[in-house]
């Protein structure tokens, strides 16, 4: 039986907006799985994001409860929750947002010594990460400016995973690359993912969506459905079909 890492109750966002209300998540309940590829689907406005945010503890909800593993999130602080998305948590973006007055290796280092005050071992880590996102020795000297877009976006998986995170979160991680960065930064994130890290993902991208095996499908601030597709097999087309059939089941 796989074990719930994280847990909503009655999860709701609402934003004032001219003095009106805007309901953006309405009493979501779910359980995100050690393992699993989640991936969060949904019209643009479906709240896909603001789903994402609040679950990682970037943003505070407006109501309802989260737990992930032992910890009650929305019980803590700012500072806490700082402190929790840096110990537990691994963030990649459409926007990579790497220093530019860094050099790739210390974009790295950066994170991973926030936590790790073992220089030595860090750097361990990130070097054996780079290796698995084929990423350079020469590359990793470079500034941010001289590397190319999915090179910056292998790089920001990376500094998400150097800490270890007990859950990777992507938000239309291939949004701003071409299709041939953007499969190759798929291929990445797939490996780690069947090695055990934990994903979940925001995309509108169907080919990126057919790389979890678990897709949730957010409409009106509610998840409407939800599709297992089981682990990724590459050229699987009833795969393919079976999501197209799901997707088009909810209106896509």
């Amino acid at each position: 039986m796989q074990r719930i890492l994280l847990k909503t109750e009655n999860l709701s966002k609402t934003f004032s907006n001219g003095g009106s209300q805007q309901h953006v998540l309405k009493n979501i309940d779910l359980e995100l799985y050690q393992g699993d590829f989640t991936v969060i689907m949904g019209a643009s406005g479906a709240g896909k994001s603001t789903l994402l945010y609040a679950l990682s503890g970037m943003d505070t909800p407006s109501l309802g409860k989260i737990t992930f593993g032992d910890k009650v999130i929305t019980d803590l602080s700012q500072d806490g929750l700082a402190v929790f998305r840096r110990d537990r948590c691994g963030f990649v973006f459409q926007q990579i947002y790497l220093i530019d007055g860094m050099s790739v290796m210390d974009n790295v280092l950066s994170a991973g010594l926030l936590v790790n005050k073992n220089k030595k071992e860090v750097v361990a880590r990130a070097k054996e990460l780079f290796a698995a996102v084929d990423i350079s020795e020469d590359t990793q000297k470079k500034f941010p400016a001289q590397i190319s877009g999915g090179e910056a976006q292998r790089v920001g998986i990376v500094r998400a995973l150097i800490n270890n995170p007990d859950i990777l979160f992507a938000d239309e991680p291939t949004g701003a690359l071409n299709s041939k960065t953007g499969l190759d930064v798929l291929d990445t994130l797939t490996k780690f993912n069947e090695q055990g890290q934990s994903v979940v993902m925001v995309t509108h991208d169907i080919s990126s969506a057919r790389r979890g095996n678990r897709i949730l499908y957010l409409k009106d601030g509610v998840i409407l459905g939800e599709c297992d597709l089981g682990k990724y097999v590459r050229g699987d087309t009833a795969r393919h079909e079976k999501l197209s059939a799901f997707l088009s089941s909810m209106g896509w």
